[in-house]
């Protein structure tokens, strides 16, 4: 393993680890995923490495050992990907999770090296308007309560259940989790954007390399139609769903899955 640093445009340190050699592999996570919390993708990336990859698993900006800059735009979230493909060879696939799609899907079309998308059940819900909810989410983190916060972006956003995110947050992974409480913002921020635009299907129009959009037969309700209408929207895109799989697919399920892509 190569734990790393690589520069983004803005000056940015964006924080990673690289597992393996070969062809590379980029994660994206979703909504509150990083290293510190997400032991999944880590194993899932150490096991694509020994498939003959290197899988680059990185802290997006605001988490963990990543920095951040004080005016957020996807743009941003791209030149860190495009950061991290210049330090592992200048060609990648992307693999993203959930809203990590709202990074991956613009990285494709940026002309930065990529060579494929392999997206997880990306959460476009055509039509649904989050601008209260994440208005108030904006008023809890300028107020400082970053545990509320987190709450609110979980139940009113996300869905989990109320007594789901009081079993979350009764767990030693709750002080990390509310750490990144402020990022909440860019992935409902960039989802928002999407789901309200009557035309999302159009913005991918330069996204022109194969694309595989994933999902599993045991998720959240909605979540294998978004899937449908993501693949539907891209040319190049297949569609795969997953036995047995929840919005978080097992190590050893995705890492199998993106090697038969990719192979």
């Amino acid at each position: 393993m190569a734990m790393s640093t690589a520069t983004s445009a803005d000056g940015t340190t964006i924080d990673y680890d690289a597992y393996g050699s070969g062809p590379a592999v980029v994660f994206i996570g979703g909504a509150t995923q990083f290293r510190a919390i997400d032991a999944r993708t880590t194993t899932a990336a150490k096991l694509l490495a020994e498939r003959g990859f290197t899988a680059v698993d990185y802290d997006r900006r605001g988490r963990g050992r990543s920095g951040d800059h004080p005016d957020w735009s996807v743009e941003r979230e791209v030149a860190d990907v495009a950061a991290l493909i210049a330090a592992v060879g200048g060609t990648a696939t992307l693999y993203a999770s959930s809203s990590g799609a709202t990074v991956a899907l613009p990285a494709a079309a940026a002309g930065i090296g990529v060579t494929g998308l392999v997206l997880y059940e990306p959460p476009f819900f055509p039509g649904a308007d989050n601008s209260d909810k994440i208005t108030e989410l904006r008023r809890l983190l300028d107020a400082g309560d970053h545990d509320a916060a987190m709450r609110h972006g979980l139940t009113a956003v996300i869905g989990v259940a109320p007594e789901m995110v009081e079993g979350i947050a009764a767990s030693p992974a709750w002080p990390a989790m509310v750490s990144v409480a402020p990022t909440l913002r860019y992935d409902f921020t960039a989802l928002n954007d999407i789901t309200l635009d009557p035309d999302w299907p159009t913005r991918w129009a330069g996204v022109t390399v194969p694309v595989a959009v994933l999902s599993g037969d045991r998720t959240f309700p909605g979540m294998p139609e978004a899937a449908d209408a993501v693949a539907a929207a891209l040319p190049t895109a297949t569609r795969t769903v997953l036995p047995g799989q929840d919005h978080g697919p097992e190590p050893r399920v995705l890492a199998d899955a993106l090697a038969a892509i990719l192979e």
